[in-house]
C-alpha cells in the first residue's frame, strides 16, 4: 500500500499530494509530488529533482515545509516499502 504524507486540508483541496508508491522497483528512491495533473519526483538520497526542468520554486511553500519536516520519515517509509531491494 502506498504511503501518503498527511497534508493540510487546504493543500489537499488545492490538489497537492505527496506519495511514495509501493510498486517502484529499482528506481532511484524518491517521493512523488502532485498538484492536480502536474507531477515531480524528488530523490530521497540527494533531495534533487529527478525530472528535467523541475525545481522547488514550482512547489507550494507549505508542501516544501511538510516534506522538509518529514524528510527522515519519508526515507523510512521508502525503506519500509523497498528497503530489502532498494534502500535509501
Amino acid at each position: 500500500m502506498p504511503y501518503k504524507l498527511p497534508l493540510s486540508k487546504i493543500l489537499r483541496i488545492a490538489g497537492w499530494r505527496v506519495t511514495i508508491y509501493d510498486a517502484e522497483g529499482p528506481e532511484e528512491p524518491h517521493v512523488s509530488i502532485y498538484r492536480r495533473t502536474e507531477s515531480w519526483r524528488v530523490s530521497l538520497r540527494s533531495g534533487d529533482f529527478l525530472d528535467n526542468g523541475a525545481s522547488w520554486n514550482q512547489i507550494h511553500d507549505d508542501v516544501r515545509r511538510a516534506i522538509a519536516a518529514n524528510w527522515e520519515n519519508l526515507k523510512q517509509e521508502w525503506n519500509d516499502l523497498h528497503g530489502s531491494n532498494n534502500p535509501v
